[in-house]
């Protein structure tokens, strides 16, 4: 195998694994559309709350988990967080052709052209995994708690058992811009660097190259 830039000479793809390169994009494009919901979702949360009234202490005001906005069901203003998990549950999914194909190649050697198929599987997760962790890492609210400071940002929330959080309100907006937007687009970098084809979103062939 010879690589030549971007363009990779070897064998000639099989078609389920041209079919893992075209449903790659298919998921991509639905990472990215659940990025954009959250971004949407979380400014519509944001404007639209309201604030909740304090009511008695219940004992368990959600006995048959998972729940929904403090309920058993889902309502409209859950909609931006179950489209946004779609999307990446979905997103995931369409890459494991991609696992799958790149480790063919792998086994046959083929180490830059399964690289870059694996690539197509091991960026959604990543994305989806840090979007979790890194708002939570860069929080704009514990981080100055944690060193003393009481001066903090307006979309700060206080409590004596775990200190300092961004607000409910803007919770899925912080996530989003955060952690979404930024993982997202550094994919698709990392995309457009290795996978060029699949990265322009609307070209015909989203496939590896080859050298002619």
């Amino acid at each position: 195998m010879v690589e030549r830039g971007d363009v990779v000479a070897t064998a000639p793809a099989a078609g389920w694994q041209r079919l893992s390169d075209r449903l790659a994009r298919y998921g991509l494009l639905i990472l990215l559309l659940a990025v954009a919901i959250a971004v949407v979702g979380g400014v519509v949360v944001a404007v639209a709350w309201q604030p909740q009234a304090e009511e008695a202490p219940v004992v368990d005001a959600c006995p048959n988990p998972p729940c929904f906005g403090g309920g058993g069901l889902p309502g409209v203003q859950d909609l931006p967080w179950i489209s946004m998990t779609l999307g990446y549950g979905l997103a995931i999914l369409l890459g494991l052709p991609s696992l799958l194909a790149g480790a063919w190649d792998l086994l046959r050697r083929h180490w830059a052209v399964g690289g870059r198929r694996v690539l197509t599987f091991v960026g959604p997760v990543l994305v989806v995994g840090l979007i979790e962790v890194l708002p939570h890492l860069l929080n704009p609210c514990a981080i100055p708690y944690a060193l003393g400071s009481r001066n903090l940002p307006g979309i700060c929330q206080t409590n004596l058992t775990w200190g300092a959080d961004v607000a409910a309100r803007y919770h899925l907006l912080d996530h989003a811009l955060v952690g979404g937007v930024p993982l997202a687009a550094l994919y698709w970098l990392a995309l457009r660097r290795w996978r060029p084809a699949l990265a322009r979103l609307w070209s015909a062939d989203p496939g590896i190259p080859r050298a002619r």
